[in-house]
């Protein structure tokens, strides 16, 4: 009877527990002392490096208990190597987040090989800002915009066979028979740059405006980078003329096929947990993120750095990215066949 009474109040006091979440002290307790990583599918020196280590030198003061947070770069596949490992393999205590590749969205759906998540089992934390993307020459090359490609080669520069500044090229050439050639296996927009520099590559995609009106401004206002093409849902100054994606659309179904590819890339610096972190640390998470976001410090680091600051909440990005995947089957598999090597 003894033992009867012991497992039902065992039981009981379990139920009693469940019933109550986690307070602010449990979760400060969970994240004091401990390291937050960041992880990067690209190597240092990039876009993706870049807002990354500018939310670790905020995000912690905002999460209870004030973990140190820092940034693990892991290159390879295109920044899918890092998705796979974050989704598969890293913590899922919310001590491990990811800034993915806007490419990583849609991969699950486009049926692209070695692709081992569900872009809406991730918890998304936030978005740190809805930038735009561009295409830039080399001045060298003689190139002055994408049409550029009607009547010569043009070979750009991409980490990987399935990132954004791959898929561009390719989509372009598919659709509208631009003569275009990738060459990839760079680690990251620092080596591309370099392959620039060399005459190895004439273009580079997967440019954001942020990085254009910062480190590359002087290249480009001395005629050294040339912006060749924009992608994103309305033009920034910093591209100049460069002709929008979206306006080499020959009709209605070219434009929804490029908007289902690339209109995720106006959801620039979204930031993801794994599915198995448990709620209260994803609550705590998203809580840190809108915090850190809005705090004097990040936006004063931010115009400094020439960021643009425009946050989504985590719901909002979730929300987000779910609409961009809701089109028709047609369209993607019309899509799948525009971005084949």
């Amino acid at each position: 009877m003894r033992t009867s009474i012991t497992a039902a109040g065992a039981a009981l006091a379990c139920a009693v527990a469940l019933a109550h979440p986690a307070t602010a002290d449990d979760i400060a307790d969970f994240y004091k002392g401990k390291n937050v990583s960041i992880v990067v599918g690209y190597a240092a020196g990039g876009g993706a490096d870049l807002w990354s280590r500018f939310m670790a030198r905020h995000l912690g003061e905002f999460l209870p208990g004030k973990p140190n947070v820092i940034v693990r770069n892991m290159p390879g596949a295109g920044g899918f190597s890092a998705v796979n490992h974050v989704y598969n393999v890293a913590a899922q205590d919310g001590t491990t987040i990811i800034l993915p590749t806007t490419s990583a969205i849609a991969a699950p759906v486009m049926g692209i090989p070695n692709v081992r998540w569900d872009t809406f089992k991730f918890h998304w934390i936030g978005n740190l800002t809805q930038d735009v993307s561009g295409c830039v020459a080399s001045g060298k090359s003689g190139v002055k915009s994408i049409t550029d490609a009607t009547a010569r080669e043009i070979i750009f520069g991409a980490d990987g066979m399935d990132d954004p500044a791959s898929h561009q090229p390719r989509a372009l050439r598919n659709l509208l028979g631009y003569k275009t050639k990738v060459i990839a296996g760079y680690k990251g927009t620092g080596p591309a740059f370099m392959a620039l520099e060399i005459g190895e590559i004439d273009a580079r995609c997967s440019v954001w405006a942020s990085q254009a009106a910062g480190a590359k401004k002087a290249d480009i206002e001395s005629g050294k980078l040339v912006p060749i093409m924009q992608t994103g849902s309305k033009k920034h100054p910093i591209f100049g003329n460069a002709p929008m994606i979206y306006d080499l659309a020959r009709n209605e179904d070219d434009l929804k096929l490029l908007k289902f590819l690339f209109g995720p890339i106006a959801i620039s610096r979204p930031f993801a947990a794994p599915p198995g972190v448990p709620a209260p640390r994803v609550a705590a998470l998203r809580e840190a993120f809108w915090k850190a976001a809005h705090s004097e410090k990040l936006k004063a680091e931010g115009e400094r750095l020439k960021l643009i600051i425009d946050p989504m909440t985590g719901e909002d990005t979730a929300a987000a990215l779910r609409a961009s995947l809701d089109v028709p089957s047609d369209i993607v598999e019309r899509a799948k066949q525009l971005i084949k090597p």
